[in-house]
């Protein structure tokens, strides 16, 4: 007995050793670096540079990282009645709660210790500005993180390749352009690289070398132990990984339900394994699907619990979610593409310079040409898998018509990944100099090209194109401060956005919602409802608000404004005789209606206005906000009003958006409303007004069904 005792101490200790060996093993190719990377220096450095990342970056990219997160997340943290922007999706109930739910926590922490630190409104605004970066950049960098850690399991600990798996996550112009927007597919895309790394890659090898003995260790479960951790780590650890990896599958198919494409591809590439010899044990297989039950139900429960609180009601989302966008085929009204999109848009936007090295590396491991030498035994399975994995999924989402490249993004780790496997091929010996002069110098100079281009891109999405939204929030924000909140007698703002629906950030940027006891910033804004429980033939000449307008302004303005021409602050009409959509109607004269400018009667419509949550006319606000391809129309338009621009921000060279192009223009309803007037105490005057030139328009005519927002009302 005793014997038979050593002789299993021995194989396992020999099967220990050929595990490190082929771990950490290097070959020419997939050489060791001359140091070595600290993982707890690694993640440190990578929050601290996601953290600038996210605080830096300035641009606009999709309503839904903020419409779809920090909305949600400020109606969570501060009631009903504090002015979120609540969809229509959140109305039908599509959105599980979990994804803002995490922000609306982090935004009643930084709230509550602004007021136990007695911070002043803007510092108070600043901070609540900010939580929601610093959280999406930790999720950020824990996504960077188990990037590396999975590199490092199917290269090698310290090898060229693994290193080139962080360089490539740190460089992506994608990464730092999208990583750091709270948006759900990059919390999804957390969630599934560690669940990625903690998947049982190794149950895909041969239960059984060629000499009859264990691939790798047993524990006490009957479950194979990961090589890198075998000697590391007790016998429990395996079943904890693998609860791990289904917990954050489970979160991040809750997040977005079309991520469990990702994880059946891979069930069934497991289990069509089970049926050969390579593969999961049965006992493997029965402990699988049991905790897939467990962590699933543990994750569902939990999401439905955090739905209740935020309903106020028991309901199932992705059920919700699946009858509109897929039965109602809703999604189609966001936009269609070609099935070809992720092929010929989506992977090239994700992986910009890296795309030709992700093609050839993917042809190898298709090929079966990564050699154990350039990776562990069961990384060369890994790799395979994610390959596959990595041409099936968009495969699957092609069949859906509305496509997003943000939609696969969950696959781009897996795709730095494969990508390292011919970039170590081709500067890996720039790094173990096993190369000529004359070769290393051309490779650095691409290699310099690369970065460069890398880092031009990444700079110019992040701070250049559509940099002129966000800026107007934070100029409307300070307005109110420095302005409304300066007067003797503190009053509230309104604001009016003439632009295409969701194209600013909302109450997450605006902030200072209207109280009985605090003035705040009121707001409206065009729509995009979509046609929601109507045929076949109203959704073909179904036209939302937003569409309504730019089918004809001036139309728009006449019908849906308040037929009362804005007055100043201190309460007079600007001088001149009114033109554009106030002058007076004749033929409304003649039909013998009457036109009372009481001004408490106008103050009461449009106070009925606001707390209707949109009912009726819209008022005209203090500051009216357009894209400056509509300035000849806004021109004419406001003749004779009051308004005049005062603010004039640039935001794009471009747009694939027609609606969006030029400057994002600000109409005050005095040219007084800048702090630096009310300084010098000219609040109300009509001093050093630009003089601009009328140009007459008249856009086509039309006119569509109704819709409207208001900030201020839930």
């Amino acid at each position: 007995m005793s014997e038979m005792v050593s002789k299993s101490k021995q194989v396992t200790k020999d099967v220990s050793q050929d595990d490190q060996r082929a771990t950490s093993a290097p070959s020419t190719l997939a050489a060791s670096v001359s140091f070595a990377l600290d993982a707890h220096t690694v993640f440190v450095t990578l929050v601290a540079f996601r953290l600038l990342n996210a605080l830096t970056i300035c641009t606009f990219f999709q309503p839904d990282e903020y419409f779809q997160a920090l909305e949600p997340a400020w109606r969570w943290a501060f009631g009903k009645e504090a002015g979120a922007w609540i969809t229509w999706e959140w109305n039908s109930h599509l959105r599980s709660a979990l994804h803002p739910a995490v922000f609306g926590v982090f935004y009643q922490t930084a709230n509550f210790l602004a007021e136990a630190l007695s911070l002043g409104s803007h510092t108070r605004s600043e901070v609540l500005l900010a939580t929601p970066k610093v959280v999406q950049a930790f999720f950020a960098a824990v996504g960077d993180y188990f990037t590396w850690k999975l590199g490092s399991y199917i290269y090698g600990k310290n090898t060229v390749s693994s290193l080139i798996v962080l360089l490539l996550t740190v460089v992506s112009p994608w990464q730092w352009f999208c990583s750091t927007r709270t948006f759900s597919n990059s919390m999804e895309s957390t969630m599934t690289i560690i669940a990625l790394y903690n998947w049982p890659w190794h149950w895909m090898q041969q239960p059984l070398t060629t000499g009859g003995r264990p691939a790798s260790t047993i524990d006490s479960q009957g479950l194979r132990v990961r090589e890198l951790d075998s000697r590391e780590r007790g016998s429990g650890d395996e079943l904890t990984r693998l609860r791990r990896a289904l917990l954050c599958a489970a979160v991040a198919t809750i997040l977005r339900p079309t991520n469990i494409f990702i994880w059946f591809s891979l069930a069934s590439m497991a289990f069509f394994r089970f049926r050969t010899s390579a593969g999961p044990s049965w006992t493997e297989s029965t402990i699988f699907i049991r905790e897939t039950i467990l962590c699933g139900s543990t994750v569902l429960i939990f999401s439905s619990v955090v739905d209740r609180i935020f309903y106020d009601a028991w309901v199932f989302p992705p059920l919700n979610f699946l009858h509109v966008n897929v039965i109602q085929s809703l999604a189609t009204f966001y936009g269609s593409n070609d099935w070809h999109y992720y092929l010929s848009q989506g992977y090239p936007l994700l992986l910009m310079t890296a795309l030709p090295f992700t093609l050839i590396g993917m042809c190898r491991v298709l090929r079966n040409k990564v050699a154990e030498s350039d990776a562990t035994p069961t990384g060369v399975i890994t790799l395979r898998s994610l390959t596959i994995l990595c041409i099936l999924v968009p495969a699957l989402f092609s069949n859906i018509a509305h496509k997003e490249v943000r939609f696969i993004y969950p696959l781009l780790p897996a795709l730095h990944i494969i990508t390292a496997v011919q970039l170590s091929r081709f500067f890996g010996p720039l790094v173990t100099e096993s190369s000529r002069a004359g070769h290393r110098a051309s490779k650095r100079l691409l290699l310099f090209f690369l970065l460069a281009l890398n880092v031009g891109l990444a700079y110019y999405t992040s701070y250049v194109h559509n940099s002129g939204i966000i800026s107007l929030t934070h100029y409307l924000r300070n307005e109110f401060e420095d302005v409304y909140l300066g007067l003797s007698q503190p009053s509230n703002m309104t604001l009016g956005m003439l632009m295409p629906c969701h194209s600013t950030p909302w109450r997450s940027h605006f902030q200072y919602p209207p109280t009985a006891a605090n003035p705040g910033i009121r707001a409206w804004a065009l729509t995009c409802e979509p046609p929601l429980g109507l045929d076949a033939t109203e959704k073909a000449t179904y036209m939302d608000e937003a569409d309504q307008f730019y089918d004809n302004p001036t139309l728009w303005l006449k019908r849906h404004m308040s037929r009362r021409a804005p007055r100043r602050k201190e309460g007079v009409r600007a001088r001149g005789d009114a033109a554009g959509v106030f002058a007076k109607d004749p033929l409304a004269a003649k039909r013998g209606a009457v036109i009372n400018d009481s001004d408490s009667i106008e103050a009461e419509r449009d106070e009925q206005y606001w707390n209707t949550g949109g009912e009726g006319r819209k008022p005209w606000p203090d500051y009216l906000v357009a894209f400056a391809h509509l300035d000849s129309v806004m021109t004419v338009a406001l003749r004779g009003s009051g308004y005049v621009e005062c603010r004039r921000i640039w935001n794009s060279h471009w747009h694939d958006d027609w609606r969006r192009t030029g400057d994002v223009v600000v109409w005050c309803l005095d040219g007084t409303s800048r702090a630096a007037d009310a300084r010098d105490g000219k609040v109300g005057s009509f001093e050093n007004l630009d003089k601009h030139t009328v140009r007459d328009s008249s856009p086509p005519g039309g006119e569509g069904k109704r819709g409207q927002k208001v900030l201020g009302q839930s």
